[in-house]
C-alpha cells in the first residue's frame, strides 16, 4: 500500500513539475487543435534517464521523447521543435500519453546528451523505431502496474494508432 501511494505521489509530482509553453508546432500549417489526426511526421525516440535527484519513485517512470529531427540537430534550430512525451512504466509498458513539450535548442547539450524537459534534467539515449513499436503495439506490458487517470496539462499529441503508422513508416 505503501509503494502504491508513493507511485501516485511520484507520478503527480512528475505531472505537475512543469509548464506548457506555446512554441512552433512540429509540422507546418497544423493547428494544435487538429495536431492529434494530422499526419505524423515523427521519426526519432529517445528515453530520458533522470539526472536530477528522484523524487519518491519517479525513476520507475521513464520519460519517452518523441521527435520529428534528432535533439542534437534541435541543439542547433533556433526554433525548437514540439516533442510528444510520454510516460512510460520501467521502459515496459505506457503509463501515460502526457502530449506535445516544446524542446528549445537552450534545453540540450548535444555532447554529453543531456535535455531538459519539464523542470527536470535527463540524460537521453534513442532508441530504434523497432524498441518504439514494441511498446506502442503493446502498451500495457509485461510489468503489472496499477494505471492511474489524470489529466494532462500538455496539448494532446497523436494517437497510439497514428504514432504506430509513422514509425513503421521508418523501420
Amino acid at each position: 500500500m505503501r509503494q502504491l501511494a508513493l507511485s501516485i505521489v511520484a507520478v503527480l509530482l512528475f505531472a505537475v513539475a512543469g509548464v506548457p509553453q506555446e512554441a512552433p508546432l512540429p509540422v507546418p500549417g497544423v493547428s494544435r487543435l487538429n495536431l492529434a489526426s494530422a499526419a505524423v511526421p515523427y521519426r526519432h525516440g529517445y528515453y530520458l534517464f533522470l539526472s536530477d535527484p528522484p523524487i519518491a519513485c519517479e525513476q520507475c517512470y521513464v520519460p519517452l521523447l518523441l521527435t520529428v529531427a534528432p535533439l542534437e540537430d534541435t541543439a542547433k534550430d533556433p526554433a525548437g521543435q514540439d516533442c510528444d512525451l510520454i510516460t512510460t512504466y520501467e521502459r515496459d509498458s505506457i503509463y501515460h500519453m502526457n502530449g506535445i513539450v516544446h524542446v528549445a535548442p537552450a534545453d540540450i547539450e548535444a555532447a554529453p546528451r543531456t535535455v531538459r524537459v519539464r523542470k527536470r534534467n535527463y540524460r537521453y539515449q534513442e532508441i530504434t523505431s523497432g524498441e518504439i513499436l514494441r511498446l506502442l503495439e503493446h502498451p500495457l506490458g509485461t510489468i503489472p502496474v496499477s494505471r492511474t487517470t489524470f489529466i494532462s496539462d500538455l496539448p494532446p499529441g497523436p494517437t497510439i494508432e497514428q504514432l504506430m503508422a509513422a514509425f513503421r513508416a521508418v523501420k
